[in-house]
């Protein structure tokens, strides 16, 4: 159920964005982790796959340190390597809730699986 609300949420932010600029950008849905995301970045759709009518998929793992930031950013899948860059730059540039000083946690890493489609996806993650 959280996982679903955690997509859910970043389903309206990614809408709310690509309204914004009108620029196509790609769905983020998130892996398991218990960190809450402060900022989500979703990566802009690359102009020239977007002209070729390229679709895919990137799946991004990454540490989150205790102040929020994302760090040790690498590719674990990408169907094209052509959004493997814009993909990076996004959990580069997102950021979580910082711990509190008390609060201990082990090393977390997480992944956030990006999927670059030409539609927009519904509710159910169809296209």
């Amino acid at each position: 159920m959280r996982r679903f609300l955690v997509v859910a949420l970043l389903a309206f932010i990614c809408s709310a964005v690509y309204a914004e600029d009108d620029v196509p950008r790609a769905t983020v849905i998130d892996g398991d982790t218990d960190r809450i995301p402060a900022e989500t970045v979703a990566p802009k759709y690359p102009r020239d796959a977007r002209r070729d009518r390229i679709e895919g998929e990137v799946q991004v793992c990454f540490d989150i340190d205790r102040r929020g930031g994302t760090r040790r950013i690498a590719v674990r899948h990408s169907s094209n390597r052509i959004f493997e860059k814009p993909s990076k730059k996004a959990v580069r540039r997102s950021t979580f809730k910082p711990l509190k000083e008390d609060e201990t946690i082990q090393a977390m890493k997480t992944c956030r699986t990006f999927i670059f489609a030409l539609e927009p996806l519904n509710e159910s993650g169809d296209i």
